[in-house]
């Protein structure tokens, strides 16, 4: 019998008791029929929305998503997910599909609601929410007048670049096109001090590459050589488009390949990257002309603003040093067409169709292995959201998230708080100082969950009907000035980091603070009719995870207060970084390639929040039972359905090119590797599965560590 038809029942016989009652009790008169009559309906009722929530329960985890002819040790990700991944395709104009995809798709549809009530307004004001939304989508949707003005958009910028005739005039340029919030070079915003965190100083960085990072310039992989050459014919062919002979664009673009190269090889991976102390390098205005003579500071800064920044911080000297040496030796007609190339490859996808087609098929097609360009519409979508940002938020919290929603996740957070500091006072590899240090870190960790209570301004920014491409431009300037309005200032602890609408969450470690959009509090991620054990194995899990970033490899240098600040000792260290090591090795076991493998170093941060989030949110859940041992739903325990809402949570496909990029390019595992890892850490899992020696992800209890 489905579902559907056992509520139906359960509603038919609540109705069928009560008009037998209430014969009953005409003909009796009776008052204590009637009570009982009225028991009995309230019985039946309750009965009826039992039977409608265990029914809802029985849908999340589905036994048609599983496989099971799989043994959860072998492949629990399968096991969970099986049937799912065989009859799902990955949509042609995607690299991957997730549940990632599923709420981005979600959020989507939400904000093309919105903007389809705006367009039926008879009037909005001018500079309102409504209005820049409104002529935002309106331009982007403009098919026609954006084919015809090509790069018009952008004559300006290629204007000044056709100036350059000397590397002062190329030093100018790259400070206007950084003031309009291009990276030629490398980029520059305002942020937060690592250590002095209640300042916001001028950031020097490395940038200036057109490939995904650094490491596609120097790996001599076949499938990294074949990406090399591909890359400089896509580099020549936009050369071509923005009016270059075919010629001269392949010189041009092997120039622009021999500037990025350079600028790579002195660029620090994003493994290195990860470790946040080494990018903290305070400078004076005179320090920085002595590391890169060549550069003239005084008139870039002059140029670029007339704030005074006083000293900067500089994240790779050993970078700035290379641009200094670069513009000694690099002609000056090699910077233009690389400049040209870097403009126009930040802007590609928003341009006419045969830009945005030539970006489709090198990053899309070729990188990541789509077949189909995404449409327009989507792509403008995209753009509105991230770029207005809480303007969006306001109205798509309006309608898409409930004081209920929040309340809930109020209740999850708390529990979840009280398990790991549970967990903290029981660790007996910290010493009590220590331990005193990380209980008031998590004290303090701030936790902001659905949408600011202060909204952005934007009062500054224009938004006009006639042009996307001059709306992007104008966009891009915004933001980047509103970046640098805040030198100066005191840091607000209240300011959002992500927009309202984002279905994403993050830890940030200069405010000790956890965020959770609205946009991710929605189902399949966050579910109130779940039961609680999906609940916990997923929302749960999710707040955990980023409560452990606090205490990962890298948040763990950050103190109570969000200062990049040493509060261990030196032998815990060195013991924190054994045990971290067992889940590096665990994760380079991960190889779905023969020539590539997870980089265990690059993912070590999600990888220890992800193992340490599972077993903070298993602990809470036991915690919310107070002792009960509730029923099997379908067949499957209260802990079996804790564990599967984990791997559903993490349910996906992905393309092999797009794995690889994914592999190379990002600190975050793909799904599969993560749903076969962090369990397999926890003894729980083992018990509720059955999991034994013989199993292929089967670990020994030397190879578990236990951090968190």
């Amino acid at each position: 019998m489905t579902a559907m038809i056992r509520i139906c029942a359960a509603f038919v016989s609540c109705f069928w008791l009560r008009s037998d009652s209430t014969r009953r009790d005409a003909a009796s008169g009776s008052r204590a029929r009637r009570l009982a009559s009225y028991a009995t309906l309230g019985a039946a009722i309750v009965c009826a929305l039992l039977v409608c929530a265990r029914a809802h329960a029985q849908s999340i985890i589905d036994r048609d998503d599983m496989d099971l002819t799989v043994r959860p040790g072998d492949n629990f990700f399968r096991y969970a997910n099986g049937g799912w991944l065989d009859r799902t395709e990955i949509p042609a104009d995607k690299a991957s599909y997730s549940v990632k995809e599923i709420m981005h798709g979600k959020r989507e549809q939400a904000i093309f609601g919105l903007i389809e009530k705006i367009s039926r307004l008879e009037s909005v004001a001018e500079g309102s929410p409504e209005q820049m939304i409104r002529d935002l989508y309106a331009t982007g949707m403009d098919f026609e007048k954006i084919d015809a003005e090509g790069v018009e958009p952008l004559a300006e910028q290629f204007e000044i670049i056709a100036q350059i005739v000397s590397t002062i005039d190329l030093q100018r340029v790259a400070a206007r096109l950084h003031a309009l919030g291009f990276d030629p070079l490398f980029r520059i915003t305002v942020r937060q001090d690592l250590k002095a965190n209640d300042t916001y100083k001028l950031h020097l960085l490395q940038g200036g590459l057109g490939l995904p990072g650094s490491v596609y310039y120097a790996h001599e992989s076949d499938r990294a050589v074949a990406i090399r050459a591909k890359y400089v014919k896509h580099v020549a062919r936009m050369l071509e488009l923005l009016g270059e002979a075919p010629d001269a664009a392949v010189v041009q673009a092997q120039a622009v390949m021999e500037i990025e190269t350079r600028l790579a090889r002195h660029s620090l991976s994003r493994r290195e990257k990860r470790n946040v102390a080494a990018l903290h390098n305070p400078m004076s205005i005179a320090d920085l002309q002595a590391l890169c003579p060549a550069f003239d500071w005084k008139l870039y800064f002059a140029a670029f603003s007339d704030i005074d920044f006083g000293d900067v911080v500089v994240d790779v000297p050993a970078f700035f040093e290379e641009i200094g040496c670069m513009l000694g030796e690099v002609p000056v007609a090699d910077w233009k067409p690389y400049l040209r190339w870097n403009l126009v490859n930040e802007i590609a996808q928003y341009l006419s169709a045969d830009f945005a087609e030539q970006d489709h098929r090198f990053f899309s097609e070729f990188l990541s292995g789509t077949t189909e360009m995404v449409d327009r519409h989507t792509r403008v979508l995209e753009v509105v959201s991230a770029g207005l940002g809480e303007l969006v938020g306001q109205l798509y919290v309006k309608e898409h998230f409930s004081p209920a929603a929040k309340q809930k996740m109020l209740e999850l957070t708390g529990n979840l708080k009280k398990a790991l500091e549970l967990r903290i006072r029981n660790l007996d590899w910290l010493d009590e100082s220590t331990r005193e240090a990380a209980l008031a870190k998590l004290r303090a960790m701030r936790i902001k969950i659905g949408y600011p209570d202060k909204w952005k301004d934007f009062s500054a920014l224009e938004i006009k009907p006639d042009s996307y491409g001059r709306n992007l431009v104008r966009l891009g300037r915004f933001l980047h000035q509103e970046r640098l309005a805040r030198f100066g200032k005191p840091v607000d602890p209240d300011e959002w980091t992500l927009p309202p609408q984002l279905p994403n969450a993050g830890y940030f470690s200069q405010k000790n603070e956890i965020v959770f959009p609205a946009g991710i509090l929605q189902p399949p991620v966050f579910d109130m009719r779940a039961d609680d054990a999906v609940i916990y194995g997923s929302i749960g899990f999710g707040i955990a995870h980023e409560m452990i970033h606090g205490f990962d490899d890298q948040g763990r240098k950050f103190d109570r207060s969000g200062k990049l600040n040493n509060w261990w000792t030196d032998e815990e260290t060195a013991e924190f970084n054994r045990r971290a090591e067992l889940l590096v090795e665990q994760y380079n076991g991960f190889a779905p390639f023969d020539d590539l493998h997870v980089d265990g170093k690059l993912t070590l941060g999600e990888n220890i929040a992800d193992f340490g989030g599972l077993t903070v949110a298993y602990q809470a859940y036991q915690m919310s039972l107070k002792g009960r041992i509730p029923e099997p739903i379908e067949g499957f325990t209260h802990d079996q359905r804790f564990f599967l809402a984990f791997a559903r949570f993490f349910r996906g496909k992905i393309r092999d090119e797009a794995l690889r990029r994914k592999i190379r390019e990002d600190k975050h595992p793909w799904n599969e590797f993560r749903v076969n890892g962090a369990p397999f850490n926890l003894p729980e899992f083992y018990q509720a599965f059955d999991i034994r020696p013989t199993d292929r992800l089967y670990r020994s209890q030397e190879q578990r560590p236990l951090i968190w």
